[in-house]
């Protein structure tokens, strides 16, 4: 018999099954074949990874949403013979498929007939508005949960995840469900969600049945759900020549970013894509696919499976117990630039009562460079110039109104490499725009101001040459915005950025007048000589001692281009760690480092407010690697109780309930009379490392050991 701890395998037992064949593995768990010994039969067998049955809310979603998604009763729904609990695993016993999923169809094709593409999607239809009529929404509907006998009946699954309509929800630990690639828009941004959210994905699955190829193409999480949020409606029939141009229209209805312009139903759906087999084919060919290649591109084929959910998830870091190590303030709210829609929905301390909570607010020294986490302070900059035909502050206020389209100031791709050498995690591409740069120049970004991580407006640009650099540096910054030395620097007009003791560019600081003539706001330009960039920051009337404090650190750099690194990405273990951080540690504000070796699956390192200390998490496979690495840490820093240098360590108490163990040590890589605290979350496989602020910032943040303390209690114990 299987215990919670022993990994599934085929050959073993779970329960009364025994499991005869993996059939798939995916971001919510595995599938095997299994022969049920007490009611001699096969079936198939989906296990949901063991760190959700120990979520409450998950648990009591996952019963209630099995015992719906039981009683459908349409034929083109899966059927579900049972469902529940067994060796601390979430389980549900289905009827077992013989044939292929459409994923797999897809991959091995590319892409099918019309004919056959519409029957498909009139089946899937089918079981869609009967679970709709029941309440009941799937919310994943993709290639991967649609399977076909080899008679072409078609099935559609994983019910057991979708959440139903009338009850309250249940979704407390932030977790997404579903596949980004067939997400409608409101996925991101809003949990009221109606049935055209599956028609949506359904839309999805036509086009790419249609035409091989995804709706939208993309890399990463964050440029997929922009594209589904900005970017027009793809046409298949300019991606495949062999598709009737009615689909183009049915397509773009079933896409519709707003959802009140969607089929009301599926069936609607279907029915349309049927009477669009009589409209012709374009005819093009060469010409349709030249297009096709602007519209949507055909992205890597996905594992073959028959009954598994096959997100390119690590189930080894499935989403785990709503155990948010942070506690949130009362009437406090976040969200998540970064996604569009809320990732850490548990709670997190919130800025100090006295912190600043003007959305131009900026940022504040760095505080800790032992994991290189974020150069935690860039400040925010404002370049107004006719050099790069940009009419002064007017698109801070613009306003526009009607539906979210892509437009002018969506990303280019040297604009995201540009945001890709920044240094500082308040800059992603939910704050950040697209400027038209002057022919000296390759990309010019003009980015928000984002609060979550005390981060002004910012602008970026990167020039051709070092010579348009440095005319540009020269005209503009020292001349015409009369730019001088840094308070505290060396005698002159201004002064090297040093990196590692290398002069790397050049800095000045100046008063801005054309943002805010009364009163002029401080600034600071800095270049780089290697990647021909410049930045500029300008920061509130009352902050020049931040701005000259960035100064004499040298804050504010640009990456190497031999290591950029995007602010949007991060991996499943990252979003695991999100999910129980809390919402003052979200993708606003926290960016992904690569951990190094032994033993970490995740670190994400966080800018946070002024007056609030930095935090980095790290996270581990298992238990015993998270308790290494701080018994470690313990023994050669040396740690102490805080509070009692000649004790040891204390237990990291949540809601009078022992969850882990924490202690006190200094920042030996920057400052030794910095306090830190270390602390290690048993349940997550959690480290948490939290950095007093400098001595010398100009702001009242926990700077000793026992503020720091009573900081750590207030928002991580209480």
């Amino acid at each position: 018999m299987s215990s919670p701890h022993e990994p599934l395998s085929t050959g073993s037992t779970f329960g009364p099954y025994r499991l005869d064949r993996l059939i798939g593995r995916g971001g919510m768990g595995e599938v095997f074949q299994a022969y049920d010994t007490v009611k001699d039969r096969t079936v198939a067998i989906k296990v949901l990874p063991e760190r959700l049955a120990q979520d409450p809310v998950f648990r009591q979603r996952f019963q209630r949403e099995s015992h719906a998604a039981a009683r459908l009763r349409e034929a083109h729904v899966i059927p579900i013979h049972d469902y529940g609990e067994i060796d601390g695993r979430l389980y549900i016993d289905m009827r077992l498929v013989d044939g292929d999923s459409l994923r797999s169809l897809l991959h091995r094709a590319g892409s099918m007939p019309p004919e056959r593409a519409v029957v498909i999607i009139e089946q899937v239809a089918s079981a869609l508005d009967a679970a709709h009529r029941d309440g009941l929404l799937h919310r994943d509907v993709k290639p991967d949960n649609i399977l076909l006998t080899h008679e072409g009946f078609v099935y559609l699954v994983d019910f057991g995840i979708a959440q139903s309509v009338t009850d309250e929800s249940l979704t407390q630990t932030g977790g997404t469900v579903g596949s980004y690639r067939y997400m409608a828009p409101e996925r991101f941004s809003t949990r009221e969600l109606g049935p055209t959210a599956d028609v949506y994905a359904l839309a999805c699955v036509l086009f790419e049945s249609l035409t091989g190829t995804k709706p939208f193409s993309g890399e990463t999480d964050a440029q997929i759900m922009r594209a589904h949020l900005f970017d027009p409606i793809p046409r298949p029939s300019l991606v495949r020549a062999a598709v009737p141009v009615g689909f183009d229209a049915v397509v773009a209805r079933g896409m519709a970013k707003n959802p009140d312009e969607r089929y009301s139903s599926a069936g609607e759906l279907a029915a349309a894509a049927h009477a669009a087999l009589g409209e012709p084919v374009t005819g093009e060919t060469g010409a349709a696919r030249a297009r096709a290649a602007t519209v949507g591109e055909a992205s890597a084929r996905e594992p073959l499976t028959t009954t598994a959910d096959s997100e390119p998830t690590d189930v080894s870091q499935p989403a785990g117990p709503a155990a948010n190590i942070a506690e949130r303030q009362p009437d406090s709210t976040s969200s998540d630039p970064g996604t569009g829609s809320s990732v850490g929905t548990g709670t997190g301390p919130q800025p100090l009562e006295n912190t600043p909570t003007d959305t131009g607010a900026t940022s504040r020294p760095p505080t800790g460079s032992r994991l290189r986490r974020v150069s935690a302070l860039l400040g925010a900059l404002v370049l107004v110039c006719a050099a790069l035909g940009f009419a002064g502050w007017e698109f801070e206020h613009r306003t526009t109104s009607g539906k979210a389209v892509g437009d002018a100031s969506a990303l280019r791709g040297a604009d995201i490499g540009l945001l890709s050498l920044s240094t500082w995690a308040g800059y992603h591409r939910a704050n950040c725009f697209h400027g038209d740069p002057d022919p000296t120049a390759l990309a010019y970004l003009l980015c928000k101001a984002n609060p979550a991580a005390y981060a002004p407006t910012a602008r970026f640009i990167e020039f051709r040459t070092a010579a348009a650099m440095h005319d540009f540096y020269t005209t503009n910054v020292l001349r015409v915005f009369g730019a001088t030395n840094c308070a505290g620097g060396s005698a002159g007009t201004d002064a090297p950025t040093l990196s590692n003791g290398k002069e790397v560019g050049r800095k000045a600081c100046y008063l801005d007048k054309t943002s805010a003539p009364s009163p002029p706001l401080p600034a600071m330009a800095v270049t780089s000589e290697e990647n021909f960039a410049l930045a500029v920051y300008i920061w509130n009337a009352d902050e020049t001692a931040v701005r000259d404090q960035s100064a004499r650190l040298d804050l504010g750099q640009f990456r190497s281009k031999d290591s950029p690194k995007d602010p949007d990405f991060y991996t499943d273990a990252d979003r695991y760690l999100l999910q129980h951080m809390g919402d003052d540690y979200t993708t606003a504000n926290c960016i992904h480092d690569d951990p190094p070796m032994g033993g970490a699956t995740a670190i994400l390192d966080c800018a946070t407010p002024a007056a609030t200390p930095s935090v980095s998490f790290i996270g581990f496979a298992d238990r015993n690697s998270a308790n290494t690495i701080y018994q470690a840490q313990l023994a050669q820093n040396p740690g102490h109780s805080c509070g009692n240098p000649t004790g040891s360590d204390d237990i990291w108490r949540r809601n009078n309930a022992p969850v882990g163990r924490f202690f006190c040590m200094s920042d030996k890589t920057e400052d030794p009379n910095r306090p830190m605290i270390l602390a290690v979350h048993d349940d997550l496989h959690l480290l948490v490392m939290i950095d007093a602020e400098r001595f010398d910032t100009p702001d009242n943040g926990p700077k000793t050991e026992a503020a720091l303390l009573t900081w750590f209690q207030k928002y991580f114990v209480s």
